[in-house]
């Protein structure tokens, strides 16, 4: 377990993470089982009931979330609750691990939660599916490669959900309640419940299994739909692993490209020849990846596309102004130090580096990122292969 004992915060912040295989046949299981695990446990059976018990708890909270971290994906339990030492009521740890116990290890999977469950996560892809940013990115990582994890939806699949059984979801927390455990809390906590959050850890080390992005033939694919504006999604492999002593030249690559408060993409392509209405980059970093986002009128495609791919020259050829980097580094540096203000950014930095099997400090994290240089960037800049373009665009005019 990891515990990052702290008086800074009101609140306790932890966070149950458990890592499970990220396969494609049970992605869409999982997202329902979340939903079930929301909805009730055995003693608290409803909706009403649940949040009631949280709300006399003194506001507790309780939220869920999947996340992909290349071949695996964790299903993350988080509870925020008011400090123990400031609160005089002698029954209010006990309250904390009841209902910790209840919604890790206690969730009610029948048929009418199983219904509702589907029927919420149908709605929620359904939505997604309205929104022509969110379709160029999912139709631009099943491009990339159909069988690298980059293609699965973590939020799972429509036509899953025809064929989907409350057996498959019962599989899937069979499999989660046999998996290992890591607990990660951030403030300050008693003695005893110290000793209670500790006896459900796994105690084991974190496994990370991934595998890069491979270098593949571009494929390009346009998309028609009834929208008033373009979206491109671009998905690059870059070929640098998140342990990589590369990496960090990776991550001011994305900044500098596209990511940072000024990046070549936004003050070229939108703010010196408005082609577009928005364009950012972003890594997808367990799968070695990047990802350019832009929204476009469909006339000007092409020239947008032109442009990203001088910008991606220009990094390469190191022609651009220091100005660029500088920028890049500072606002890495500041992300750093607030996070250390932010409890959960706090855990996410510790599991990041369980994952990683690393013990870094911020300082060194800072010193890291202020040593890359020009170069370094540009080496990235020359492994990196434009595997997928994705366009969504609204219909052209008949004449």
């Amino acid at each position: 377990m990891n515990y990052i004992q702290t008086q800074k915060f009101s609140d306790v912040y932890v966070s149950c993470k458990t890592m499970l295989p990220f396969k494609r046949n049970t992605i869409s299981a999982l997202n329902v089982l979340v939903y079930m695990m929301k909805a009730k446990t055995e003693k608290m059976d409803s909706k009403q009931k649940l949040a009631s018990t949280l709300n006399l708890a003194y506001g507790t909270k309780v939220s869920y979330g999947l996340t992909s971290y290349g071949d695996i994906v964790t299903l993350d339990v988080r509870f925020q609750f008011v400090r123990p030492d400031w609160i005089e009521d002698t029954s209010y740890v006990n309250k904390i691990k009841e209902i910790m116990n209840q919604v890790l290890f206690h969730s009610v999977l029948d048929e009418e939660n199983f219904k509702e469950s589907v029927y919420l996560l149908k709605n929620r892809l359904l939505a997604q599916m309205d929104d022509p940013a969110n379709m160029s990115c999912m139709y631009a990582f099943q491009m990339a490669h159909d069988l690298h994890s980059i293609s699965i939806p973590v939020q799972g699949d429509l036509k899953d959900l025809d064929t989907l059984t409350l057996k498959d979801v019962k599989s899937v927390y069979e499999l989660y309640m046999d998996m290992a455990k890591h607990f990660y809390i951030c403030g300050n906590i008693t003695q005893d419940l110290y000793e209670y959050i500790d006896s459900f850890d796994s105690h084991c080390a974190c496994i990370s299994e991934r595998t890069l992005l491979p270098r593949v033939e571009t494929s390009y694919k346009t998309f028609e739909k009834d929208i008033s504006q373009t979206c491109i999604s671009q998905v690059y492999s870059t070929g640098v692993d998140i342990s990589s002593d590369d990496y960090e030249a990776q991550c001011l690559l994305s900044s500098i490209l596209g990511q940072s408060q000024k990046n070549l993409l936004f003050d070229e392509i939108r703010e010196k020849n408005s082609l577009c209405y928005s364009i950012s980059s972003s890594l997808i970093r367990f799968d070695g990846a990047l990802l350019i986002h832009t929204g476009v009128n469909r006339k000007d495609v092409n020239k947008v596309l032109n442009l990203i791919e001088t910008q991606m020259d220009r990094l390469l050829n190191m022609d651009y102004d220091d100005h660029y980097l500088e920028i890049a580094k500072m606002d890495f540096k500041n992300r750093i130090i607030s996070g250390l203000d932010h409890p959960l950014s706090l855990i996410a930095q510790a599991f990041l580096d369980d994952l990683l099997h690393r013990d870094i400090t911020p300082e060194q994290r800072i010193e890291r990122i202020m040593q890359v240089t020009k170069e370094d960037i540009s080496r990235v800049a020359l492994q990196m292969n434009l595997a997928s373009v994705a366009i969504v665009a609204e219909k052209e005019n008949e004449l």
